[in-house]
């Protein structure tokens, strides 16, 4: 196990226990202690920095969930998550959790990191069958930012599963499940229900963001799209010009007026919208950015192909972002791109147009309770 940085949220007694086992050699780990609240912020914002989280429960107070939700099969590859001492009971999730016990030398910490390493668990993929209902669903958060200025004014609505056991099911098992415009339906209903939920339990309405809800066209397509979204948005008390959809493109538009016609109602009705995912070789394209989106999204393969190293595959996706920039700076639409991850990424984003951005460089998908700490971070930023 290559080590990094451990990040421990600890007790002064396991601090010093931490510290004094990794400093018996040069080669031992870093080990860097902050409280639960900074913790979740680093998770948040610069996960690949670290190689593991050090955690005494009793340390995470009120933050304990949200730091679980960070680390135990979290959206992406998760940092591995390592219990000092006790778990502490009603934790189903933390079985087969890594486990580092009193007293603690040099050799017992690095095979504690080394368990730790190879119990981390990511995604896993689930048949139709097997999906949740709105229970076991969970909302995770990625902010959106504005390049301009660099304040975040939305975040996109990510769903995930979870099993009975508390592990995170991948959302391929959701995306599966919507095999009919019902299904699809029903299940965007319940997405857009237990977000909006979350939203006023989190008082969300006081960070100044938007919500932005993924859009299958199944569920587009559906005859009681706009009255079922209406409903859950008046019944959630919060205004339509806060919930955004983004038309995902898991299937191809063709009917090309029936969507007109949806996105012209969902428009009048206060929603915007966007275009998700756009690549040089999305079907319709041209007739696509007709219709009436006030945004569009750059397909990750898109941005990541601009910043290549061989100009064959740099410059025509470099020039296909200019075409998509220039059109959009004509009609006043947003372009979004997703996949930053670095500075320079976001420096060539910039320069070629976009005026929004999504990546790991601002922060990677939250559970609600990240986000508000997430957000006072980053508007702190010089």
């Amino acid at each position: 196990m290559i080590v990094k940085k451990i990040l421990t949220v600890a007790g002064p007694e396991w601090q010093s226990a931490l510290a004094g086992a990794a400093n018996i050699s040069t080669a031992g780990p870093v080990i860097e202690s902050r409280d639960a609240a900074d913790a979740v912020v680093l998770l948040a914002t610069q996960p690949a920095n670290f190689s593991a989280l050090a955690l005494e429960a009793a340390a995470g107070g009120p933050w304990l969930n949200t730091l679980l939700d960070l680390t135990l099969g979290d959206t992406g590859p998760a940092v591995p998550l390592l219990m000092l001492g006790q778990a502490g009971p009603g934790e189903a999730r933390l079985e087969g959790t890594a486990t580092l016990q009193h007293p603690v030398d040099q050799a017992s910490l690095h095979q504690a990191l080394d368990r730790a390493a190879r119990s981390s668990r990511h995604f896993i993929a689930r048949p139709p069958e097997a999906l949740p209902n709105i229970e076991s669903i969970r909302m995770r958060y990625q902010p959106i930012v504005r390049l301009a200025d660099m304040r975040p004014g939305s975040v996109e609505i990510l769903a995930r599963a979870v099993a009975a056991d508390g592990q995170i099911i991948g959302p391929e098992t959701i995306i599966n499940a919507m095999t009919t415009s019902d299904r699809a339906m029903t299940l965007t209903g319940l997405i857009v229900q237990l977000a909006l939920t979350e939203r006023a339990e989190g008082h969300f309405d006081d960070l100044g963001v938007a919500f932005a809800f993924n859009l299958p066209l199944d569920a587009m397509l559906h005859p009681e799209l706009v009255p079922i979204v209406e409903r859950v948005r008046q019944n959630a008390g919060v205004r339509a010009e806060i919930v955004r959809f983004e038309l995902t493109e898991t299937k191809p538009v063709t009917d090309l007026d029936t969507a007109f016609d949806v996105i012209t109602r969902l428009r009048d009705a206060g929603f915007r919208l966007a275009l998700d995912d756009i690549t040089p070789e999305t079907p319709n394209l041209d007739r696509l950015l007709e219709l009436p989106f006030r945004a569009v999204k750059l397909d990750i393969g898109v941005v990541t192909g601009a910043m290549h190293q061989d100009e064959e595959i740099a410059g025509p996706a470099r020039k296909f972002i200019r075409r998509i920039t220039a059109q959009a700076a004509e009609t006043g639409r947003a372009v979004v791109a997703e996949g930053i991850e670095s500075a320079a990424t976001l420096e060539v984003m910039r320069g070629l147009g976009v005026t929004h951005g999504q990546g790991y460089y601002f922060a990677r998908p939250l559970p609600a309770r990240a986000l508000e700490p997430w957000l006072t971070h980053w508007s702190a930023r010089p």
